[in-house]
């Protein structure tokens, strides 16, 4: 299927007039990040494992319309380059993450249909210290949303104030009672260099199955950033509700930097379907522009399963 797209995909920019392609911008990127995971589960013996922690691959392409307008595109695809079953690779080896279809304007601002991350989502920005990892915070938390059947608008930037807006429709199979808007608005730079501060709130109504409130902060002082994340969650169909905390640090040290994490969950309504808390700490070494090696563990002390221990080394390489 994959080798029919790019067939497809090649035929296709064959037939375009020349002066179509030198106007387009296109990338073939990717990510392969692999590691080896010790597991220590009470009650339970220990083991290895080998993991790959969102290894992706994607195609990325805007074309101007006018000196203001331009039309982008995304298809990217999670590949599981670790597990194995039987001799071919097992049926979820390829998953579909962002892929879209919108319009770009630096007076307008940025329109989106198709699939992609939720504003409430990508309103946390950086926070997550082990995202991807075991430690990420969607294991305890609900709201980390890649919706599709959806529509996002992202404004532009007024000042260093930023609104987001995804309209998620009732077709999606996650909608169980109509369709679902996820808001955000954010203050500051997201990289926190224009502004060494970036604070935000979100807000997810009937969204899968869930109303959310979400406030979001991070500060750098140097080479040190801290971060926290506070929200509460209500399951729509129950009326249950209950809060999550998230705090997180990270400290650079040259070629270092140094990943701390605790969260609190009183909900279950995470990934796990249970609460507790989940600490974890990180070295991230860089070792060029586009290759990285962590070393991490996580200790998960959850309310109704056996605790968790997980230490691992991963290699990551972005091309």
């Amino acid at each position: 299927m994959i080798k029919q797209l790019l067939l497809a995909s090649s035929i296709g920019l064959m037939l375009l007039p020349m002066e179509v392609i030198a106007d387009t911008e296109a990338k073939v990127y990717g990510r392969a990040h692999l590691g080896l995971r010790y597991v220590d589960i009470d009650n339970q013996d220990s083991s290895t494992e080998v993991d790959s922690y969102a290894s992706r691959f994607g195609i990325k392409a805007s074309h101007g319309i006018s000196d203001d307008l331009s039309v982008l595109t995304k298809l990217e695809w999670e590949v599981n380059i670790s597990e194995q079953d039987g001799g071919n690779g097992s049926d979820d080896n390829i998953k579909s993450r962002d892929q879209y279809l919108g319009l770009k304007s630096k007076t307008f601002g940025q329109i989106l249909i198709g699939r992609k991350d939720t504003a409430l989502k990508k309103s946390q920005n950086k926070i997550d210290m082990m995202n991807d990892f075991i430690g990420d915070i969607k294991y305890l938390a609900t709201g980390e949303n890649r919706l599709g059947d959806m529509v996002n608008y992202k404004s532009p930037k007024f000042g260093q104030l930023q609104f987001e807006l995804t309209y998620v429709a009732e077709e999606n199979t996650k909608q169980s009672d109509g369709a679902g808007v996820s808001a955000a608005i954010g203050y500051g730079d997201k990289a926190l260099k224009k502004t060494p501060f970036y604070v935000s709130y979100a807000h997810d109504e009937d969204v899968a199955g869930y109303n959310i409130d979400r406030v979001s902060a991070q500060g750098k002082l140097g080479d040190f950033t801290i971060n926290g994340m506070y929200q509460n969650s209500e399951k729509v169909s129950s009326g249950d509700d209950g809060d999550t905390f998230v705090v997180s640090a990270s400290y650079k040290i040259e070629n270092y930097k140094i990943l701390l994490q605790y969260q609190d969950d009183e909900t279950g309504f995470g990934k796990l379907k249970d609460s507790g808390t989940a600490s974890s700490v990180g070295v991230e070494r860089k070792l060029g522009k586009q290759a990285k090696a962590y070393i991490w563990y996580t200790q998960r002390e959850l309310d109704n399963s056996d605790d968790e221990g997980h230490l691992a080394v991963t290699l990551r390489y972005d091309f």
